[in-house]
């Protein structure tokens, strides 16, 4: 049976597995589903449709299944998914999705440190990190293994690629391209995230590969679609078939196709950028 305090209230204990813990104050809704394995700190909240996998652990005061942030806000049927050994600091927020037929959703091996803010419609993705007071407005989407620092505001519907870095203080306005390191407001691409890459266990040719997309896409002086072009149909088939450097690129070129709010301006353009207004 589950550990449950005797001051916190769950409405359906059956949804929740054998052997969960639910801390001082909690409250469970009866549509939340919780896995083995989870953690519920003190006061943390579990509203409206919230799946949670295994290993899950909430700290203080989180709050996952509040209605989305959205004046026109009306998704009776919304829901949130989440999937394991994800960590919830201390007063973090995780909304509904506001577009009817979308759902909210994290990945695995995330973590979220203290006042992070995930709203309506966003899509995280795997071993994610989002330091303190960091927030990703509606619509957001976040690739695996991205590393977004302190106070980082990204705007709706920007998309953030695997393996890229924001630092503290940016504003992401434009999606930022996957693999780079990015920094200030608005945010500008800087360079590759080499460190990180490596520690992802990408090899030598991965790197190698990704470092000549960022230099035609960033470096050659060329416009956005002749540079995505390069891309696409010089660069990949110059790549061995099946290779995982071809599957890093094909990855890059796919993610090219759907975005809404353009793409992050190289460092270098850094004056032409300074006077833009969101």
């Amino acid at each position: 049976m589950p550990k449950i305090h005797a001051s916190a209230i769950v409405e359906n204990p059956a949804n929740l597995a054998d052997d969960v813990v639910v801390g001082p104050q909690a409250y469970i809704g009866p549509d939340v589903k919780i896995g083995a394995g989870c953690k519920i700190g003190i006061k943390a909240t579990l509203v409206n449709r919230v799946t949670l996998g295994k290993n899950n652990q909430l700290f203080t005061g989180a709050t996952i299944g509040e209605n989305g942030q959205d004046l026109h806000f009306d998704n009776p049927e919304a829901e949130i998914v989440i999937g394991d050994n994800n960590i919830f600091r201390e007063q973090i927020t995780v909304h509904q999705p506001s577009v009817k037929g979308n759902k909210t959703t994290i990945g695995n091996n995330c973590y979220f440190m203290a006042d992070a803010h995930v709203a309506h419609d966003c899509h995280v993705g795997n071993n994610v990190v989002m330091v303190n007071k960091t927030g990703i407005a509606g619509h957001v989407e976040v690739g695996d293994g991205v590393l977004i620092a302190g106070i980082v505001m990204a705007h709706q519907f920007v998309r953030v690629g695997a393996y890229a870095v924001i630092g503290g203080v940016s504003k992401a306005t434009r999606d930022i391209l996957p693999y780079t390191m990015n920094n200030g407001n608005p945010a500008l691409a800087y360079g590759l995230n080499a460190v990180g890459l490596k520690r992802s266990g990408m090899t030598p040719a991965e790197r190698s590969a990704i470092k000549q997309a960022f230099q035609i896409f960033y470096l050659k002086n060329l416009s956005t679609s002749k540079a995505i072009e390069a891309i696409t149909h010089e660069l990949l088939p110059s790549l061995p078939a099946d290779s995982a450097e071809h599957k890093r690129i094909a990855y890059l070129v796919e993610w090219f196709k759907p975005t809404k709010r353009g793409f992050t301006f190289h460092s270098s353009k850094r004056h032409e950028v300074e006077s833009e207004v969101e």
